[in-house]
């Protein structure tokens, strides 16, 4: 789930009771989609953030990291493949 990454908000705490994994985005920002319109919404103040749950397992609330231009690679590879 893609999220402003914003640890000092109360859900964040709620969501690492069962969270497995915390991955925060560096080097840029995730621009999220206006639900209304399908557009990009421009202006994120924050940094973003994917909150990973995985079934069958007990949570293990890692924390990793991976960089914009990682994330935008595979998603092109998901592109092309489809």
């Amino acid at each position: 789930m893609l999220v402003p990454e914003d640890m000092s908000v109360g859900w964040f705490s709620k969501a690492l009771e069962s969270v497995d994994e915390v991955r925060i985005i560096t080097d840029g920002r995730i621009n999220f989609i206006e639900p209304s319109t399908g557009l990009e919404k421009k202006g994120n103040s924050k940094g973003s953030m994917l909150l990973i749950w995985r079934p069958f397992i007990s949570p293990r609330r890692m924390f990793t990291i991976v960089s914009k231009a990682a994330l935008m690679a595979i998603g092109q590879g998901v592109r092309r493949a489809t």
